[in-house]
């Protein structure tokens, strides 16, 4: 599939701001059971600030993918059936109730209702981050992402950029919890790891349909595309498949292991080990994660094949072998109407 840069801006913008104010408001919320984790003022303030400011960064980025953006109300009208629907209305109303809880703490209404919309704003945010999850994993023409490891690396990144963006900011404003935060960042960031590995193992094995699944045909007649239907490319062969970036996988996927992975745990091992606590390595690892997603998720578009590229001839073949004994027994079958 063809990576679109206006989807790659927004998981990175949204992902950062909904896992900032997660652990921000989580240790407010602990204070509701008499734990000592108040975070400063300024901090709560800044962070939500920040939090608001990369959604609406955001929301401005995926109206890109639009193709007319005067339509972009429409998008909401599905709500029931539609995971791009759900999204934009959980978005946006995530935005609505951070600014609301964000002018609640800038005016010290701190009881009831402040935690009462902290608590709406986390449930809104994960109910967003869901959402766009879903819209990749219950894709069932795109067998790479129609899977529950999606959702749950694509959630668990939204922990990684949240995790250590905190780490960094509490070492400035509340120094108490960076031991605390360099342990659940190196956590969330190997369950990723092990997420990713397990996504691109799962690639391996796919069952993937074949041209005589397609054509109702058993696997005992050999099938090839002699003409694509088009003497030209078209919208299906740029957008479907993007021969460029299958050319690059070889280099990106290792980078963004090594950018999203090798390089937080390494770092974080180490000022766990030296106990040597400096900003510069909270910032690396921060920036090393931004930039390691940004080209994790360019690859996860592009390692997606739609099986329409069956007719193109530009599908992989693994699944005929995988399935050849199944195929070999099914009956042609050809219907007239």
């Amino acid at each position: 599939m063809h990576p679109p840069l206006s989807l790659i801006w927004f998981f990175l913008t949204a992902g950062t701001s909904i896992g900032l104010f997660t652990f921000t408001y989580f240790m407010e919320f602990l204070t509701l059971w008499g734990k000592n984790t108040a975070l400063p003022k300024h901090m709560v303030v800044f962070s939500s600030l920040l939090s608001l400011v990369l959604i609406g960064l955001g929301a401005v980025g995926a109206s890109f993918h639009l193709g007319h953006k005067l339509r972009a109300w429409k998008a909401i009208r599905r709500f029931r059936t539609s995971w791009l629907s759900r999204e934009a209305v959980f978005s946006g109303a995530y935005g609505l109730s951070l600014l609301i809880f964000l002018a609640l703490r800038y005016y010290d209404v701190t009881g009831f209702l402040y935690h009462a919309v902290g608590i709406l704003t986390f449930l809104l945010g994960w109910l967003g981050a869901f959402s766009t999850a879903m819209i990749y994993a219950s894709n069932k023409f795109v067998l790479e992402w129609n899977t529950s490891l999606t959702v749950l690396y694509f959630l668990d990144m939204y922990l990684m950029l949240g995790s250590s963006a905190f780490l960094a900011m509490t070492y400035h404003y509340d120094p108490r919890w960076v031991g605390t935060y360099v342990f659940l960042t190196f956590l969330f960031v190997t369950l990723g790891l092990f997420f990713r590995l397990a996504f691109n193992i799962r690639q391996a094995f796919l069952k993937r349909p074949t041209l005589n699944e397609a054509l109702n045909l058993p696997h005992n007649r050999p099938i090839r595309v002699l003409d694509t239907g088009t003497t030209t490319t078209n919208y299906c062969t740029e957008e479907f498949y993007y021969r460029k970036g299958k050319e690059l996988l070889p280099i990106t996927i290792p980078i963004a292991y090594i950018l999203t992975f090798v390089v937080p745990i390494f770092l974080l091992l180490y000022v766990w080990i030296s106990g040597k606590n400096q900003y510069a390595f909270y910032a690396v690892t921060f920036a090393s994660l931004l930039v390691g997603s940004l080209l994790e998720r360019w690859s996860f578009f592009v390692e997606g094949n739609h099986v329409q590229n069956l007719f193109y001839g530009l599908y992989p073949e693994e699944g005929y072998k995988l399935r050849k004994g199944f195929m070999e027994w099914k009956k042609t079958k050809i219907t007239y109407r």
